[in-house]
């Protein structure tokens, strides 16, 4: 369950967390106790609000309606705007990331720091991650190894107290909510030189809210649903998109083996972008649609295709996915898991085609194969 800036925070608060004030704003009501300047943020279940324009400093009332409307009528990779906040513009030095994740990976729980936050977190992690600290929590929170961790970075001491406070905090919090990822961007530093989280992510384990309270603070409305999403169900096929930045696309011969690729992806650290079900009575023509809908999703860079022929034939589901690899001349790479009816003759269309298979292995071993290919590329 994914929960907006405005119930992530008030859960930081809850723990001790020190938080800016956020004001709901209902309707064409303006709050008096709005402050001017303010930011108006848009909450949305999705990244990126800054850059998508969702995120704006006003500084008189009569801005504040018309910023709204702009705002509200934003949608970021198919999702839609919840509803909006206005924050007071705070006087920030220096922004920090903090947070908590689940290494799926390494089956381990893992806090997150960096004094170069913002907006491109993700993409500091992977150009430049000697700036982030991994600090494993899995059994806890232990101060004296935290201090030993974040020395790299050379904070004033007064500094290092405080955001040794929080991040204990924080670890609590992470494992009290069964939270899979809880995250402050930026924890931000102020004139005054306190910390103050001024944006929440919380994420909570579905299996686990049967223990949670309610914490939703807007309803939730229907999204919008994404390009791919709308071309799957001319189609017949199922679609969902999972992660929108994942660069890995899936096709499946059922949801039990569609579901068991994407955990095993997941396990192996790559990013899936969408579970992709062809369903029963698969032809070639539906392979083709689903082959098609893959390629021209230009968030992903990868497809694993993993079938099984038992009533359906390999040889079609081939023949399909073939043919939109040369129709559309879109190079991506491409790993396949196919075996049942007419294996063999499906195994030859696909080796014309140059993509590595796991002709008589697992899924496992798919997608290893999968992860060694993005390794080298």
């Amino acid at each position: 369950m994914d929960y907006l800036e405005i119930e992530g925070k008030e859960q930081l608060a809850r723990f001790g967390i020190p938080i800016n004030e956020s004001i709901l704003l209902d309707g064409e009501t303006i709050p008096e106790e709005i402050p001017f300047p303010c930011v108006l943020k848009g909450q949305i279940l999705s990244g990126k609000r800054g850059k998508a324009g969702a995120v704006k400093v006003i500084h008189t009332r009569e801005e504040l309606l018309p910023t709204m409307k702009e705002i509200m009528a934003i949608t970021i990779n198919g999702q839609v705007m919840e509803g909006i906040i206005a924050c007071g513009f705070l006087p920030i030095e220096e922004e920090y990331y903090l947070g908590m994740t689940l290494d799926v990976t390494n089956r381990a729980m893992v806090m997150l720091f960096t004094p170069y936050g913002g907006m491109d977190i993700e993409e500091l992690a992977e150009a430049e991650p000697e700036k982030l600290l991994r600090f494993d929590c899995t059994g806890g929170f232990v101060e004296e190894e935290f201090l030993a961790a974040v020395a790299r970075f050379d904070l004033a001491e007064e500094r290092v107290a405080q955001l040794t406070r929080i991040a204990e905090k924080l670890a609590t919090a992470c494992f009290d909510l069964d939270a899979t990822t809880i995250e402050i961007n930026p924890l931000a530093v102020l004139k005054d030189g306190t910390l103050m989280a001024i944006d929440a992510k919380l994420s909570i384990d579905d299996n686990s809210l049967y223990r949670q309270g309610d914490y939703l603070i807007l309803p939730r409305t229907a999204q919008v649903k994404s390009a791919q999403e709308i071309e799957a169900e001319k189609h017949d096929l199922t679609y969902i998109e999972v992660d929108p930045e994942g660069d890995i696309g899936t096709m499946a011969g059922g949801a039990g083996i569609g579901m068991a690729t994407m955990d095993t992806i997941f396990h192996y650290g790559g990013r899936v972008n969408n579970f992709l079900d062809l369903g029963g009575g698969v032809t070639a023509e539906k392979t083709y649609q689903a082959m098609r809908i893959l390629l021209e999703n230009e968030q992903t860079n990868y497809i694993l295709v993993n079938v099984f022929g038992g009533i359906n034939n390999c040889a079609d589901m081939a023949e399909g996915i073939a043919r939109a690899y040369k129709e559309l001349g879109i190079s991506k790479a491409v790993v396949i898991k196919s075996r049942g009816f007419n294996q063999e003759e499906g195994w030859k269309i696909y080796q014309d085609l140059g993509f590595p298979q796991t002709k008589y292995g697992t899924t496992d071993e798919a997608v290893q194969t999968l992860m060694k290919l993005k390794e080298v590329q």
